[in-house]
């Protein structure tokens, strides 16, 4: 079959490829179609296959050296039965021009997309149909549209506000939640500059710097740690991600997206101020609380339990396990009582008097209330105890107790004063006639007369009981007291010189630090004098007179009192019984050896003077006595 020619040639040349080629073997085209990328066939008028490059050779992989010379048709399905669409080689023959068209391969390959156009020889005649496969070129651009159009629909239906900003910061594209956000229409949105939007004169200065570059923003960049209010006339907060781009002709574009955060920002909010309130709360609470989770690693600690225990939060809650808080086996102990029902239910327990342990090592005794702590599945998951320090309440008690037993002691004082009174004067009296008559008989007698001696010791003896119920009266605050302005070294100092010279002081060395600024008080010298005299006795009898005995008086400039403190290296004084050493006629000597009214004695005398006296003391130790007097205020 002869070659059909083509007509109306000069009109259809823009075509039409042309090559002024004989049927040399091999082509001389081949050189040139080897090159191309994209799969070529070379058809004869006669339907044979008369050349195809490599990229044929790969994309359709059937067509070898042998299918050169064989015809297409048993290569490659000329028609597509739903679109009856005709051969592209005999179309280009019937119509001399080139066309654009859809086959199949022989493996039944459908959408197969092909370019067909004629081969001149040199006398204008169509001499071959050159077939160009595009079909990848083609996929590949209906799959950039159709992410285009996915990427389209993801960016509207976003329920973020997505900008792109061009030159001088003017928006070029924003979707159509950034419409909603700013609630102005898209055309007035669109072509405005994009930092009228923003309130913030430093995100402005921002957009500007990565707009130039100077902002390393070429990947996606999060905008400061804040919010920004994003808007005109609707007010947004937002959170900013923003990133630059140079696209391929030089324009620069920064894709900006907007989070609406305004609900997070209040429920953030809301939630800072809950957490601060119940921060507060705890850390105002006048209680220890201290919570630790199931591993005893301590988890909140405030600023009542780092008082009570001397831990700071941070090292309790880095260094410090539970247990150390409480003295050995009693964290266990607790744990136990708290899934116990008997002290307030299952994971709960009401006022339970316990001892915790401070960073010191003290004891301190404690009132604990304490849950467990369950997530929603029942799991326990952590436990908290409130502390509440007992050491003022036990104090105040002890005050209390001992206070109690002051007035307790001061009645009874009272009530022996009272009998003593009684007493000395029935025994006064008598005693008064004794040494009247005594001395009348002793008058009336000779010097030589045996008898004298005997009336002497009457006198004496009676003397002595005069001096005993003079004691009792002392003791009951019959006996009128002379005050006077004096100064108490010199008391103490002439009392001394009494004592010290007694065989009772020769093996004990007397130390003596006296207060030469010790102000004056007012008190009844001879009283006073009484009372360290039966407080010196008894500190040498404590030693049995041998040891060391220190005297020293002070100035307690914020009490405005005098002190003078016995201090004696005896055999001290059990605690269980300092209570009852100024009761009258205490003794721990031995029966005949003392009255036990000394130093009740002093404690009247004292307490007249409206001074105090304490003891300090411990077994084996020795004893200090303090007694603390009023100064005279100027």
């Amino acid at each position: 079959m002869a070659a059909p020619k083509i007509k109306n040639r000069k009109s259809r040349q823009k075509n039409i490829l042309k090559f002024d080629y004989i049927h040399d073997h091999p082509p001389p085209y081949s050189q040139f179609y080897e090159h191309v990328s994209t799969p070529i066939v070379v058809i004869s008028t006669e339907y044979d296959i008369e050349y195809f490059n490599e990229a044929a050779a790969r994309f359709y992989g059937h067509l070898t050296k042998k299918s050169i010379g064989e015809k297409c048709y048993s290569k490659f399905k000329c028609t597509l039965h739903k679109t009856k669409e005709t051969c592209p080689v005999t179309d280009v023959l019937n119509k001399a021009q080139s066309r654009d068209m859809r086959i199949a391969n022989h493996l039944g390959m459908e959408n197969c997309y092909v370019h067909a156009f004629p081969l001149l020889n040199s006398k204008g005649n169509i001499r071959s149909v050159v077939i160009e496969d595009f079909t990848k070129l083609s996929s590949a651009t209906t799959q950039a549209e159709d992410l285009e159009s996915r990427f389209s629909k993801t960016v509207e239906l976003a329920v973020d506000a997505i900008f792109i900003v061009g030159e001088n910061l003017i928006i070029e594209f924003a979707n159509t939640y950034a419409v909603f956000m700013i609630g102005e229409p898209l055309e007035d949105i669109v072509g405005a500059d994009f930092r009228n939007f923003f309130h913030d004169k430093k995100v402005n200065e921002f957009l500007e710097k990565t707009y130039r570059g100077e902002e390393n923003c070429e990947s996606i960049c999060y905008y400061s740690e804040k919010s920004v209010i994003f808007g005109k006339k609707k007010l947004t907060t937002v959170e900013m991600f923003i990133t630059r781009s140079e696209e391929m002709d030089r324009q620069v574009k920064i894709y900006t997206y907007l989070r609406d955060v305004t609900e997070e920002k209040k429920l953030q909010n809301n939630l800072k101020q809950s957490n601060e309130f119940l921060s507060n709360l705890i850390n105002q609470s006048a209680d220890g609380i201290i919570a630790a989770d199931t591993e005893g690693n301590i988890i909140i600690f405030n600023e009542s339990a780092e008082k009570l225990l001397g831990y700071t939060a941070r090292e309790a809650m880095k260094n410090v396990h539970v247990t150390k808080i409480y003295p050995p086996g009693h964290a266990k102990e607790l744990m136990s009582k708290l899934r116990s029902e008997d002290y307030g239910g299952i994971g709960k327990m009401s006022s339970v008097e316990i001892v915790a342990a401070s960073k010191s090592g003290e004891e301190i005794p404690c009132n604990i209330s304490a849950a467990i702590v369950y997530d929603k599945d029942g799991k326990e998951v952590a436990s908290v105890g409130i502390f509440s320090d007992l050491r003022e309440r036990k104090r105040m008690q002890k005050e209390l107790e001992e206070t109690h037993m002051k007035l307790l002691q001061s009645e009874k004082m009272s009530s022996l004063g009272k009998l003593a009174a009684g007493i000395a004067h029935e025994i006064n009296n008598p005693l008064g006639g004794i040494v009247i008559f005594t001395n009348m008989m002793l008058e009336e007698m000779d010097e030589s007369d045996p008898r004298r001696e005997d009336i002497k010791r009457i006198i004496s003896e009676a003397a002595r009981c005069k001096n005993i119920v003079k004691g009792l009266l002392d003791f009951s605050r019959q006996t009128d007291s002379k005050m006077s302005v004096n100064d108490l070294n010199k008391i103490i100092a002439q009392t001394m010189v009494i004592l010290e010279n007694q065989a009772i002081f020769h093996n004990i060395k007397v130390i003596k630090n006296y207060d030469s600024a010790l102000p004056l008080v007012k008190c009844d010298r001879i009283r006073i004098s009484q009372a360290f005299l039966n407080m010196i006795l008894n500190a040498v009898d404590a030693m049995g007179k041998k040891g060391e005995f220190t005297i020293r008086t002070s100035y307690n400039k914020k009490r405005e009192m005098a002190v003078i403190e016995f201090t004696d290296t005896g055999c001290g004084i059990p605690e269980e019984i300092q209570n009852k050493i100024f009761d009258p006629f205490f003794s721990t000597k031995e029966v005949g050896k003392g009255t036990g009214l000394g130093l009740s004695m002093s404690y009247g005398i004292i307490k007249d003077h409206n001074g105090t006296i304490n003891v300090k003391s411990r077994t084996g130790e020795g004893a200090t006595f303090i007694i603390e007097l009023p100064i005279i205020k100027e």
